[in-house]
């Protein structure tokens, strides 16, 4: 009899162990990143309902690109953005607000990309828009948004969007010569921004079927909209711009953080 009961207990704590280590097994499951890519390219990745995707921040048929994992500028991980969270680099709060961040270095960026395949023509309508504030600002600023394009050698962004060492934010314009090591610029100074102050950014393409952009931002009281069309340098690139957003540092002495409560991109 006393046998038997030895071997009843053995039997039930090796069932208990064994349950235990399975449970463990499914929680550590981690994340595989993408294979490198540059600027211009982002690889498709399986849709994944749970994650950092909600109705109010939707980051369906997005990539988010991050240099956080390498540690490498130059070597930066992709991931489907719904598919993330929990990360030091991008995390969803109980309150469903989504977080994301970069390391402090130039050219660190944990950033949201439309997907290979979304690219577009300006006179193609887009609204991409979102509610964020905005912390730890670099030295020498932080980009928040773009328009980009795919085309062949592009090495700049069309627009960039973002918030300078003075905290004012602006919008600088690719005049010429986006495939070259150089290029002429035109900077639009908006209002002061002034850090985790809540603010709404809105960049639309293709209204009413114009070649054309248009950013706006809403920031309490403060509205300032800004209207661009292309230069003729943009000509042969017509069909393959795409939007981003996120935090790409240009400074060395923070980590920059933005914390979205709505996102979404609408075609």
């Amino acid at each position: 009899m006393y046998t038997i009961a030895k071997l009843l207990l053995f039997s039930l704590f090796f069932i208990s162990c064994s349950s235990e280590k399975a449970n463990t097994d499914e929680d550590d499951i981690l994340i595989e990143p993408e294979a490198e890519i540059d600027d211009s390219e982002t690889n498709n990745a399986t849709k994944t309902p749970s994650g950092t995707c909600s109705t109010t921040v939707n980051f369906e048929d997005l990539v988010v690109e991050t240099s956080w994992i390498s540690q490498d500028t130059g070597n930066r991980d992709t991931f489907d953005a719904c598919s993330v969270d929990g990360e030091n680099w991008m995390d969803r709060y109980n309150t469903n607000i989504v977080m994301l961040t970069c390391l402090s270095g130039d050219s660190h960026r944990t950033e949201l990309k439309e997907n290979i395949g979304d690219e577009a023509a300006l006179n193609h309508y887009k609204k991409m828009t979102f509610t964020a504030k905005f912390t730890g600002i670099p030295e020498n600023g932080v980009t928040i948004a773009q328009i980009h394009n795919r085309g062949t050698d592009v090495k700049r962004p069309w627009i960039r969007l973002y918030f300078d060492h003075d905290k004012f934010i602006k919008i600088k314009e690719t005049e010429t010569n986006p495939t070259g090591s150089s290029s002429d610029y035109t900077t639009y100074t908006g209002p002061e921004y002034t850090e985790n102050q809540e603010i709404t950014i809105t960049v639309i393409t293709g209204e009413n079927g114009e070649k054309k952009a248009e950013m706006s931002l809403q920031m309490g009281e403060i509205s300032w909209t800004q209207a661009l069309s292309p230069s003729e340098a943009w000509s042969t690139k017509s069909d393959t711009y795409y939007l981003k957003a996120g935090v790409y540092t240009e400074g060395n002495d923070t980590s920059p953080k933005v914390e979205y409560s709505t996102f979404s991109i609408n075609h």
